[in-house]
């Protein structure tokens, strides 16, 4: 038999089924490819067109289909309605009885309106178009099929929520109908000498609050406007005024540790802030309850704790921010730098603050007087780096300075230099110049008349303030790790430029055209874009320098004053150019010796230290004393009844720059 009959023999009765078999791998193979250029053009049409993969609902509504702007439209009429309509809520009080009562999500203001509850649509946004358009190639390709076809996606709404403001609403509304219980407690009416009354506990019917948050947060993520039922639990006192005796010897071991202080220290700039609770707040805070061993102690109320959080997140929070970065003959005229955006953990923080208060109600040397703010860093959406072709990454440096209770004119002139300032780009070898950019300090250049040191007086001269440039940006300088190559301290010691650590005098510099300058040198071998803000109401300068980082760092030491130099006697000087009679004084300045090192590491990792050293002289205090001429006159040709009467003196007395 010959070998094509042999092969035939084996294999020919299989050519059919291996035939079918072929036939299906090819009808599969057909299908999936199918599969694929549909389920490709599918995700193609939907991702130009921008709109959310059908099969996607927030409760009953679905928002698959829908584009962007239509779902912000969507929900912020949702927004409109919660605003306008409110909250609403069947109440049973402590005795059974029916109420139906409605909260406002608004607070009003005579310049503003804040919503302390509504759907966060942009956030909503970004969650339902990430469905099918996250994963592998393959899940971009299966799963808006299987949305529109197999089982819908259910999503919740974000919210933006003020817990304490709707927490605080829900309280006053329903206090009316519950017979509120509260454990026995200690009432503190002063500290020194201690007196304080005990608060008898008291059984009752209470609502829970925080249930009722819940409620209200998971019918509004899924768009439902239903009302919320509310119905009072029983409460039994834990804490007994007997029980009271367990911890009164404690009190004055918790007023003896003295404040709590909050301490942030802003992860971008590095700038500290701290905030004091004193005895004399706290002891209003104080209330009685139970360990994790069930033992009596005395801690502060999460409540006012929160309340006073409130305050510091003022100072804390920022949101995040998208860069923008638009050109004009070679200056950054619309910058909008990227910016993680921050935000304080309030029942984290308030955590920490009570550990730490614990602490004192067991002898110890080691008790926690320092509590650190808890914060979360928030990224932004769009870097800097995405919307530029000069190199500019990352900040470099940062500056910051106070001009609290400075005159009118004296923050018009530091806002005119502000805006001057801001987006200039500063090249690679360039010895940077505030002057240059900042002036010239003229009236044409919109500066006003102020304050300025020149030699024993203060007098108003156009441009004066611009010092609170200059400090502020060799404070950038240093910590951007710059080599500095011009600065000057002020003659006299002026409270503007203090350590917002120590409130030391030293770390200063003073700009006067054309012969004190501050400078420093742009070596890092690519662009630096200063950006300047003003924040008005924390009367606050800061300035930002952004950059391409090279491994350089900067810092330095909080200034020390050396020695203090006393002024000496008031000096009075006789003049015609004021009313005869009129009184005019400037303050008397202290003299001192101040130090402190700049540190700084260079891209090859050489450390180089720099100490500044500032002297500043004493000034005395100087009156003018404006009088006649004639009878300056008659004085010199001896009339001993010519004198000034002092009581017709008229006093005014001119601030510091």
């Amino acid at each position: 038999m010959s070998l094509v009959e042999r092969f035939c023999t084996v294999f020919c009765p299989k050519r059919k089924w291996l035939k079918i078999i072929l036939s299906i791998l090819a009808i599969i193979l057909f299908l999936f490819s199918c599969f694929l250029i549909t389920a490709f053009t599918y995700a193609k049409v939907y991702d130009k067109s921008e709109k959310v993969y059908p099969g996607i609902y927030v409760g009953d509504y679905h928002v698959g289909g829908m584009e962007k702007v239509e779902i912000k439209e969507f929900t912020e009429k949702l927004n409109d309605k919660l605003g306008r309509e409110g909250l609403d809520f069947t109440v049973f009080n402590s005795k059974g009885e029916k109420n139906h009562i409605k909260i406002n999500t608004l607070i009003v203001s005579d310049d503003a309106s804040v919503e302390i509850v509504n759907i966060d649509s942009d956030s909503l946004i970004n969650l339902v178009y990430k469905f099918g358009r996250d994963g592998n190639w393959w899940q971009k390709l299966y799963q808006p099929i299987s949305f529109k076809f197999g089982s819908h996606v259910l999503v919740k709404s974000p919210l933006l929520v003020d817990e304490i403001s709707l927490l605080d609403r829900l309280e006053s509304s329903l206090t009316d109908f519950a017979d509120e219980p509260h454990n026995a407690n200690l009432k503190i009416k002063t500290i020194n000498p201690l007196n304080y009354d005990l608060v008898k506990e008291e059984y009752g019917k209470a609502y829970d609050y925080k249930k009722i948050l819940d409620s209200i947060k998971d019918n509004l993520s899924i768009f439902s406007f239903v009302e919320i039922i509310v119905t009072p639990h029983e409460v039994v006192p834990t804490i007994f005024v007997k029980d009271l005796e367990l911890v009164v010897d404690k009190l004055d071991g918790m007023f003896a540790y003295g404040n709590i202080a909050l301490n942030h220290i802003d992860p971008q700039t590095k700038y500290r802030r701290e905030w004091l609770i004193s005895p004399e707040e706290f002891k209003d805070w104080i209330k009685v309850e139970h360990d994790e061993e069930e033992n009596l102690i005395l801690n502060l109320e999460e409540k006012n704790l929160l309340e006073f959080l409130k305050y510091v997140e003022d100072y804390v929070n920022r949101p995040a921010i998208d860069a923008k970065f638009d050109m004009s003959d070679g200056r950054v005229e619309k910058f909008q730098a990227s910016r993680s955006g921050l935000e304080l953990k309030l029942e984290e923080t308030v955590e920490e603050i009570r550990k730490a208060f614990l602490e004192r109600n067991y002898e110890s040397d080691k008790v926690t007087k320092t509590v650190a703010v808890q914060s979360e860093i928030i990224e932004p959406k769009i870097k800097v780096s995405d919307v530029n072709d000069l190199g500019i990454s990352e900040i470099i440096g940062v500056g910051i300075s106070t001009f609290k209770d400075s005159h009118n004119n004296r923050i018009k002139n530091i806002a005119n230099a502000v805006e001057r300032l801001n987006g200039v780009l500063i090249k690679d070898g360039e010895e940077f110049s505030t002057n240059k950019y900042a002036g010239p300090y003229t009236l044409e250049n919109g500066f006003l008349p102020e304050a300025v040191i020149k030699g024993n007086e203060i007098k108003d001269e156009v441009g004066g303030g611009m010092c609170q440039i200059g400090t502020t940006m060799f404070r950038l300088a240093m910590n951007g790790g710059f080599d500095i190559t011009q600065r000057r301290n002020h003659s006299l010691v002026v409270s503007y430029y203090f350590d917002p650590v120590n409130g030391n005098p030293g770390t200063d510099a003073t700009l006067y055209e054309p012969i004190l300058d501050l400078k420093f040198l742009n070596n890092t071998g690519s662009y630096l874009l200063l950006q300047t803000e003003i924040d008005y109401k924390r009367q606050e300068l800061k300035f930002i320098l952004w950059g391409k980082p090279d491994g350089r760092k900067g810092w330095y030491t909080h200034p020390k004053v050396l020695k203090w130099i006393p002024y000496g006697e008031e000096e009075v000087i006789e003049t015609e150019d004021l009313e005869p009679g009129v009184k005019k004084c400037q303050s008397a300045f202290t003299g001192a010796v101040a130090s402190f090192t700049y540190s700084r590491v260079t891209p090859e990792g050489e450390k180089i230290d720099r100490i500044f050293e500032s002297h500043y002289r004493p000034l005395q205090r100087i009156c003018m004393i404006g009088i006649d001429p004639g009878a300056v006159k008659e004085c010199e040709e001896g009339d001993e009844e010519c004198v000034i009467e002092e009581d017709a003196l008229q006093t005014s007395t001119s601030t510091e720059e």
